[in-house]
């Protein structure tokens, strides 16, 4: 479970600071507008953040798996809102000497993201 709690600063109202359940691990500050050299991410952007994470963590458990090489992998991904609905772009390159469609099928599988398959799911949203 993650836990958020506001940080009560007067200065930077929506600075939030978020822990996991898990003890010797840093927490995580976003604000709604970047604040230099206070965090470096939006709600937003750990959100997209979180989806890149995940797919590079798919992807490169799965060449190694497959025992294809690579020497990087890069994921990027942006929202954008398009006629009121909420449009998520991902991109993934391999960074291989191997044969192309190897990789190709290695990637393909990057829709096994646990996050990617909530985001193509049905999501309910329940408050307490």
């Amino acid at each position: 479970m993650i836990h958020s709690r506001n940080l009560k600063n007067p200065d930077k109202p929506y600075l939030t600071e978020s822990v996991n359940d898990l003890d010797g691990f840093e927490s995580v500050i976003a604000d709604s507008r970047v604040q230099q050299g206070v965090c470096n991410m939006s709600p937003s952007e750990l959100f997209e953040a979180a989806l890149a994470s995940c797919t590079n963590m798919t992807v490169s458990g799965v060449l190694r798996k497959r025992g294809i090489p690579f020497d990087e992998i890069h994921v990027d991904v942006s929202m954008e809102n398009v006629d009121g609905k909420t449009l998520i772009t991902r991109r993934v390159r391999v960074v291989s000497d191997a044969p192309e469609a190897d990789v190709n099928a290695a990637v393909e599988r990057a829709k096994n993201c646990h996050l990617y398959k909530v985001l193509i799911g049905e999501i309910e949203v329940r408050d307490d």
